[in-house]
This record gives C-alpha cells, structure tokens and sequence, in this order.
C-alpha cells in the first residue's frame, strides 16, 4: 500500500488506510480529511478550522483518529530519531468539504483568509491524493469513495486550471 502513495506524510497516509480510519466517510468527508493531510499553513495559528458536522461528525471523529495516528508515528520517529513527520492541518477542512459539496467559490472562500488561486492549488493537491487512494485504497469502497470525490472537487475554476 505505501508503494502507491506518493505524499509528504506517506506514512501515515498508509496507516491510516491499514487502520481503517477513513472507511466510513463520504466524498466530501474524504476530501476533506485528505486536505489536512496536504494543507500546511503559511504561518503558525492556534486556531484550527471549523470542521463541518462538528468534533462528534464522521469527519470529526475521523480527524481525531487521524491526529492520534499521526501522534504515534511522532513518537516512533522520535524514539528512533527520525525527522518528524508533518502535523495534520485543519486550516482548509471546511472550504474543501463545501466545494466538493457543490457550493460556489465565493460561498467556499467567505469570511477566510484564504484566496481563490491558494485555493485551487490547494485543492489540486487534493486531488492528487485522493487519486493516488483511488488506487491505493484496500477497499472497494473506500476506491470508489475517492473517485467520487476527484469528481466532486475537479470542477470549476479547480477544473479549469487544470487544462
């Protein structure tokens, strides 16, 4: 599985598909959860992003397993003195999981600080992931869920950038 994955956090890309982490979660869910994997911050905030159906959603619970994931593979790192491997970021969660839910670039960029070309290079990002999960992914379901979700976010401006 980690062989098909071509990401900065690989790792804990594949663990968290061995685990099952993201088994249960919809299109949007799934690009979402994939975009904390890729998003890193400009700056430093202590604020993390809204993340849609709240902390007790799919996504939520999904972010957390996630976090908790990655915190192991830290700790393993550490102990055998590896470079560590990138936080989750939750900075773009919600802009991510309204666009593949079909809302407008104006809806998905208000009231953040975000703007619409760091969006769509964000989002390409994405789609590489997810694409990659497409192929990688040990389940049927989750492969299908990933394809749904290239299609969801690969329209628009994010489609159009691409040609």
């Amino acid at each position: 599985m980690l062989r098909r994955v071509y990401a900065e956090n690989d790792l804990l890309v594949a663990e968290c598909l061995r685990r099952g982490v993201w088994d249960e979660l919809d299109a949007p869910s799934l690009a979402g959860i994939v975009s904390s994997i890729v998003y890193e911050a400009r700056r430093e905030s202590d604020t993390p992003g809204h993340v849609p159906g709240g902390t007790r959603g799919a996504l939520g619970r999904a972010i957390d397993e996630t976090v908790r994931v990655w915190s192991e593979l830290e700790d393993l790192e550490a102990q055998h003195r590896f470079e560590s491997t990138r936080p989750v970021d939750t900075g773009i969660v919600e802009p991510v999981v309204r666009w593949a839910q079909g809302r407008g670039l104006d809806s998905v960029l208000r009231g953040g600080e975000l703007a619409a070309g760091d969006f769509v290079r964000w989002c390409k990002q994405v789609i590489d992931l997810l694409d990659q999960l497409a192929a990688a992914a040990p389940t049927q379901r989750l492969r299908s869920t990933s394809q749904r979700a290239v299609g969801a976010l690969r329209r628009g401006v994010v489609a159009y950038s691409s040609l």
